[in-house]
């Protein structure tokens, strides 16, 4: 899995493409070119070129289900509320998608490969993932382990390793992912969002009072610029950037 990737394009000739990173050669005039996001190869921001003949395979694989970009996200919809959902998984996996009503070429772009940066924090009985990509403004998804289906059983990981996070834009109006990428996370943080999630599995829960606690936090930060205040607010193991590679916090 360490070797997930995702293909997008073609996209057309540009002067500011000149190379084929995967198949280490210059591209030929005019030709058509695609982005791959393959976290294995070492590149800047783990995004590189390629010509149509060094396509790796295309998809990411999360507990056997195969995602490529322009598929359908989940085969049981294709429509989505706009907004972002979050799943952590037991194995220490990480799935977070963001649903939008026609992405433009910016946002789709940011998720592709802009800096990924991450912050958690725990509000009554409600926890939040902090998130931005790149110059998009930071945004946030609610989890409650509550809600689940099943009980939260994730634990933390031997410090030194990291986890693995997958990050989907989906179109929300017809359910086809529009960009996806992997990303891991330092053990420091995720043993930090675990430990939160123990905590607020274990107090007392009505879910009137979730939901009322879930508007007051919209309504103390309602855009970008208030969470990113709140996110200097934060202890240092509370924030990561996705992809470091110390496991511990800046």
């Amino acid at each position: 899995m360490d070797n997930a990737i995702s293909v997008t394009g073609p996209y057309p000739a540009s002067p500011t493409v000149r190379h084929c990173d995967a198949g280490g050669h210059r591209l030929g005039p005019g030709q058509p070119w695609w982005l791959i996001t393959d976290p294995s190869r070492g590149w800047h921001h783990h995004t590189g070129a390629s010509c149509a003949a060094h396509l790796p395979a295309q998809g990411a694989v999360d507990q056997g289900h195969l995602y490529r970009v322009g598929d359908i996200f989940d085969a049981d919809r294709t429509s989505w509320p706009q907004g972002s959902h979050l799943w952590l998984d037991s194995d220490g996996d990480t799935r977070l998608a963001i649903f939008l009503t026609d992405p433009s070429r910016r946002e789709v772009s940011a998720v592709e490969s802009g800096t990924p940066r991450f912050a958690w924090t725990e509000q009554d009985v409600n926890g939040f993932l902090l998130f931005k990509y790149g110059d998009s403004p930071w945004n946030n998804a609610s989890f409650n382990p509550h809600r689940l289906s099943e009980p939260f059983t994730a634990q933390p990981m031997p410090r030194g390793t990291h986890s693995r996070t997958f990050t989907f834009l989906v179109h929300a109006d017809t359910g086809r992912i529009a960009a996806m990428r992997m990303f891991t996370w330092p053990a420091y943080f995720l043993n930090h969002v675990v430990s939160s999630v123990h905590r607020l599995a274990a107090r007392d829960y009505s879910a009137i009072a979730a939901h009322t606690e879930l508007q007051d936090f919209y309504r103390h930060y309602p855009d970008g610029p208030s969470l990113y205040r709140l996110v200097r607010t934060l202890p240092p193991e509370a924030t990561c950037t996705g992809g470091q590679r110390e496991d511990r916090p800046h």
